[in-house]
């Protein structure tokens, strides 16, 4: 009999629900097709983090939104859909193109299209399947736009978690439905609930399913050790919404019973009365003699025993501190203490706070997060309270620390900069560490002994010699080893991350003259290959376009 799974995550999941339906170990070996003693490993290590607290993994660097072609001609296309209703895609195209110089391409205004034509009449759902109590929950997401009575408005994305037994439903708003997001919405619905269903239904949402080879989901690694935390099985489905009907109709019952008729004053007095009529209305309303509150007397005895801790959903992630002592994110700045200006820090973001942390892993600075986008300057604890924001004292310590962590080309470089008074060279120094974030430590380092053996003790002068020199540094290069090797640990050699782009600079490429030898390459430059090397295949990549969030992760 061949394996079930194609993954070692995929191979700790079965393994560890069949030990909850008290198959023996060695029947699991059996049956998974690998040793007894890897068995025991799995079971020994996931009964260990349960009873641990979970740590983050790392997240990849968030996106920004791009703006499209077609937006610019939003108003021509809704006049045209007003005018003519059935309107084609290929037409809308062609008269953008003719009469408005549209210059972008035919899929782009099918896909706008798509999203603002009226809907069809919804046609009868299907009959649905029935599952006995804790055996199956449903979840998805819908996004909404609301106005609030303050005069301001959000774009929400609302998290759904339904019981599919008793119809019992949990909602939370958040600001996207990455893979952070969806784990928090679990957490908190898990919280609520006392437990977790023994099987969960999605749709091909990015962060559950990372692709689709023919009808058989490629999971998301990281969400797979989620559920795996929990001890739920992740079933998905793709184009079938009357697969989950139940959390479906959800939506329906929060757009017609709680929407119709309310307002709010901000986001918190929505979630407020979101909570309420969950517990007054929806939890109590009676089908067929029985209300979803009654049906979940039998849910709750089935569900899953939830962990001795929850499972760490923050976003992680490193920022370079700037020379004013603020670190930057989504849209706001953070203070620090000074002594960190210029250090790369680590950063572990909640839905609600911001922690940072020192080199060491020691909390230095604890934020609540501002809306984002907002500009903010924040420094509730008067980290600079006394620093003119204009004109920031320099610590001179803080200075030559940086600088002597820097190099010994530094460290000469400083040595002769700082020999007369500090308010002349102090706004010189300060420029000078500010190029750490352009340009890698190392890179600073050979730039700075280069410009003192030639006297040159201008910020200028050290600029020039890096950006003559030295190539712009990349994230890549400064995030800390440890924390890949983390990665390594928790997801195992079958992590499937994206890959470095600069992987395929140094493929051979067709009709491409003879490189050099790889080791006459030049410093800082991509490595280059013989020309008898064969030619690898390309990598088929997974397009962003889904029914689902983006991959965080």
């Amino acid at each position: 009999m061949s394996p079930t799974w194609r993954t070692r995550q995929e191979m700790e999941l079965q393994a560890i629900l069949l030990e909850r339906q008290k198959v023996t170990r060695r029947a699991i070996a059996r049956a998974l097709g690998v040793s007894r003693n890897t068995v025991r490993h799995v079971l020994e290590t996931h009964q260990k983090a349960r009873g641990e607290p979970h740590t983050i993994l790392p997240a990849p660097k968030p996106r920004l939104p791009r703006v499209a072609k077609i937006d610019e001609h939003a108003a021509k296309v809704q006049a045209l859909l007003r005018k003519y209703p059935d309107i084609t895609a290929q037409r809308v195209f062609e008269i953008l193109r003719d009469e408005d110089g549209f210059t972008g391409g035919y899929t782009g205004v099918k896909k706008y299209l798509r999203r603002v034509r009226p809907k069809a009449p919804p046609t009868p759902s299907l009959e649905a399947p029935v599952y006995g109590p804790g055996e199956m929950s449903e979840c998805d997401w819908s996004p909404y736009e609301l106005a609030f009575t303050d005069g301001t408005k959000a774009h929400i994305e609302l998290f759904s978690y339904t019981l599919v037994y008793s119809h019992r439903k949990f909602y939370e708003p958040f600001d996207d439905y990455g893979i952070h997001s969806l784990m928090q919405g679990h957490n908190l619905a898990f919280a609520h609930f006392g437990g977790c269903a023994q099987r969960t239904m999605y749709d091909g949402q990015k962060a559950v399913v990372q692709r689709w080879e023919g009808n058989l989901p490629v999971y998301n690694l990281r969400f797979l050790a989620y559920a795996a935390h929990y001890e739920f099985r992740v079933s998905a489905v793709r184009g079938q919404p009357n697969a989950k009907p139940r959390v479906e109709r959800s939506f329906l019952e929060h757009n017609q019973s709680f929407l119709n008729g309310r307002s709010f004053r901000n986001l918190d007095d929505y979630r407020a009365q979101l909570r309420h009529w969950t517990a007054n209305v929806a939890d109590r309303r009676r089908r067929y003699g029985e209300t979803p509150l009654d049906r979940f007397v039998a849910d709750k005895e089935r569900l899953l025993p939830l962990p001795a801790h929850p499972y760490d959903t923050a976003r992680a992630s490193y920022r370079l501190c700037g020379i004013d002592g603020y670190v930057d994110w989504q849209g706001n700045r953070y203070a620090v203490p000074y002594e960190h200006v210029t250090d790369i820090l680590p950063v572990r973001a909640t839905t609600r706070e911001l922690f940072l942390y020192a080199e060491d892993l020691r909390c230095i600075a604890r934020h609540e997060l501002a809306p984002r986008g907002r500009g903010l300057k924040l420094d509730p604890t008067g980290f600079h309270r006394h620093h003119d924001p204009h004109h920031p004292v320099v610590d001179l310590g803080a200075v030559r620390a940086a600088f002597e962590q820097i190099g010994e080309g530094a460290h000469d470089f400083f040595k002769q900069l700082s020999a007369g008074p500090a308010r002349r060279w102090g706004q010189v120094a300060r420029r000078i560490l500010s190029l750490r974030e352009r340009f890698a430590t190392e890179s600073l380092d050979k730039a700075l002994g280069h410009a003192v053996t030639h006297g040159a003790l201008a910020a200028a002068d050290v600029e020039r010699i890096l950006e003559a020199r030295h190539p712009l540094r990349s994230f890549d290069e400064y995030v800390a080893d440890d924390l890949a090797k983390k990665v390594e640990r928790e997801l195992g050699d079958n992590y499937a991350g994206p890959r470095d782009l600069d992987e395929y600079d140094a493929l051979p490429l067709a009709r491409k003259p003879p490189a050099l030898p790889r080791s006459t390459a030049p410093e800082g430059g991509a490595p280059s290959w013989p020309s008898d090397a064969k030619t690898i295949p390309s990598t088929t990549t997974t397009p962003r376009s889904g029914d689902g969030s983006d991959s965080s992760d």
